[in-house]
């Protein structure tokens, strides 16, 4: 069974201090930086994820879009 411990800190000198201690265990670690703008960005989107409320199904949602576009040639002069 694996175990899995997070530990959140922007503090440089306790994640130093917390990784050498799991190095002097012998325990096995990864480590993931974030940003903090990247963070708020996933937050967001976590948040607002699915939370489109409507009565048309995605196939109907799918063909409005198609028909909305104006995708017709253009005259274009060079």
């Amino acid at each position: 069974m694996t175990h899995t411990i997070i530990i959140e800190t922007q503090n440089d000198t306790v994640f130093e201090q917390v990784k050498e201690f799991a190095k002097q265990l012998g325990v096995p670690f990864s480590e993931k930086h974030t940003d903090p703008k990247e963070a708020h960005q996933q937050e967001a989107l976590k948040k607002f994820f699915g939370s489109w409320e409507g009565e048309e199904t995605g196939d109907e949602l799918v063909d409005m879009i198609y028909s909305a576009r104006n995708d017709q040639p253009r005259d274009v002069e060079l």
